[in-house]
């Protein structure tokens, strides 16, 4: 018996799956972005200034490609700044925990990048940096305080604020480890007891106060 063959249309090939191309695409321009973003961290950490130009040499591309990615100088640095942070455990505090945690956690890892944090620290560009998120970062570390000390007033309250901020910087770890030979782990226990120290010492102080005012 003849085998019968069926007839018709073929099915539709499905159309080409433009995803992956997408996803390559994608790819090499996180790849080329964390190229530059790198070129620029080697350079701070040289304590060479930092140029569209600069980075590009640096990075082995064209001003142009550099300016594919960021606009304008201002744009590549606060990646940077991102950047540097995305590898140390630093966050906006939110809570005064956090707060007297942060620097038993971050300074660690300032030790395995001590040349780039040390020029973000002592350099114009970096001080530029810091600047750029200064007043997040003030935000946040009123927000925390003031969750242990709601009742303090100005300006003791400022003067605690600037003080617990200092001792969560780049620039105690960077003293205790230049005068006191401590590494991130012993400078980190160091300042999280001092913070943890100040806040209570602030809470002591107000309540002797009125205790004072009472007797």
């Amino acid at each position: 018996m003849k085998a019968v063959t069926k007839t018709g249309s073929s099915p539709a090939r499905e159309a080409p799956d433009l995803r992956d191309a997408q996803n390559l695409r994608d790819a090499h321009k996180d790849l080329t972005r964390g190229r530059i973003l790198d070129a620029a961290l080697a350079l701070i950490g040289e304590g060479v200034e930092i140029t569209i130009a600069a980075v590009a040499a640096r990075a082995g591309m064209t001003d142009r490609t550099i300016y594919r990615h960021f606009s304008t100088r201002d744009d590549l640095m606060t990646a940077v700044w991102e950047k540097v942070n995305s590898g140390l455990k630093y966050h906006m505090p939110a809570t005064t925990e956090e707060l007297v945690e942060q620097p038993r956690h971050m300074f660690p890892d300032f030790d395995k990048q001590a040349a780039v944090i040390r020029a973000i620290v002592f350099s114009q560009q970096g001080h530029e940096m810091r600047m750029r998120v200064n007043d997040a970062r003030q935000a946040a570390m009123r927000k925390a305080v003031r969750t242990a000390r709601p009742d303090l007033k100005e300006p003791e309250f400022t003067r605690l604020c600037a003080t617990v901020q200092l001792l969560d910087s780049a620039f105690t770890w960077s003293a205790m480890k230049d005068y006191w030979g401590l590494d991130g782990e012993e400078a980190g226990r160091a300042a999280s007891e001092a913070i943890a120290t100040l806040l209570a010492r602030a809470y002591t102080d107000k309540a002797s106060s009125k205790q004072g005012r009472h007797s």
